[in-house]
């Protein structure tokens, strides 16, 4: 995969993996990881906006995981 990256920010992320000792690949892919990690969570929150009734008490989750010693 080949994806264009403005001049500026590629000269920050040059400069940050070898401040760092990781290759910009490395990097790169860390980014998007935790980019599609935090849209997974928005999704899921969105979702859960649609639907408020689904929700459990903390006291119900932990008799449910038998957690309620």
């Amino acid at each position: 995969m080949a994806v264009q990256i403005p001049a500026e920010i590629e000269s920050q992320l040059a400069a940050f993996a070898h401040s760092t000792g990781e290759s910009t690949e490395d990097l790169v892919c860390k980014a998007l990881l935790s980019y599609l990690e935090d849209m997974q969570d928005v999704a899921a929150a969105k979702e859960h906006l649609l639907h408020p009734d689904d929700t459990i008490s903390l006291d119900e989750l932990k008799k449910n995981l038998s957690l309620d010693r």
